[in-house]
């Protein structure tokens, strides 16, 4: 033994081995920490982003274009930023794999951290409109991605040739409204008495609305649904202004005319 400890500190003076200065150490300790908080914050601004975009869009909607719920909602899944949350959290598992105590921890128990922390920032982080924001920055500055790499919102009701339409209110009347819809056209959407409307659509001018229904030509939308533009349609249709027939004609009909008054 005595032999091999004079060996090797013969060797550590022949090589002229000496100990690392403390700040280095500090230096790559807190570097591995830093990368996997940077790791953990851009992991959950992806989560945020695709979150708010999920909770936007209409999942019901899959009963008008005659696919199942699980067929449908495979369209809207945004792909791209399920791929960024997973690259985030397996450079989160390998970087905190690195730290000082990180062999202790099984794969499990590190993924689960990295997992909850994404989750839990990332729950924060849309709580405060953050992930919306940046999601609104990049359609603006990146035309490519609002265009082809996610599902937002107006694209999925700028559809009128699959019975789709959003658009702005600009006149109202009992069997007519017309709209300006994203793109900027003019359409006039006919109702009639089996046309349903959503409890929460207000038929104000500058009130932005959604429309199931099918497309007559290329300026006449026939309605069979009317939606408020905030919040998904997803209730059953009971309430005020269910139809136009009967008791709902009434209430539907003072809607209309009211902003003229």
């Amino acid at each position: 033994m005595e032999n091999l400890i004079s060996k090797t500190i013969g060797e550590i003076k022949k090589q002229k081995i000496v100990p690392a200065p403390r700040w280095k150490y500090l230096m790559k300790k807190y570097a591995i920490w830093a990368v996997f908080a940077g790791t953990i914050f851009f992991g959950a601004i992806s989560f945020s982003i695709a979150f708010d975009m999920l909770r936007q869009l209409d999942w019901d909607l899959y009963r008008f274009v005659h696919q199942s719920a699980l067929a449908y909602s495979l369209t809207l899944v945004p792909y791209f930023w399920i791929i960024c949350i997973a690259i985030f959290l397996a450079l989160a598992f390998f970087d905190l794999r690195k730290t000082e105590t990180g062999y202790r921890y099984g794969w499990f128990k590190i993924s689960l951290a990295s997992i909850s922390g994404i989750i839990i920032a990332g729950a924060m982080l849309s709580s405060s409109g953050v992930g919306n924001e940046v999601n609104l920055i990049l359609k603006k500055d990146i035309p490519y991605y609002g265009q082809h790499m996610i599902m937002t919102k107006e694209k999925q009701w700028m559809q009128p040739d699959s019975g789709f339409l959003a658009g702005t209110l600009t006149n109202i009347s009992s069997d007519k409204l017309e709209i300006v819809d994203l793109a900027g056209q003019k359409w006039n959407v006919l109702l009639d008495e089996q046309t349903l409307i959503r409890p929460a659509v207000s038929f104000k001018q500058g009130e932005m609305i959604k429309i199931i229904g099918s497309k007559v030509d290329k300026n006449n939308f026939r309605a069979i649904e009317i939606r408020p533009w905030m919040g998904q349609g997803i209730s059953n249709g009971s309430g005020v202004g269910r139809g136009m027939g009967n008791g709902g004609a009434g209430m539907m009909r003072d809607n209309y005319t009211s902003p003229a008054k």
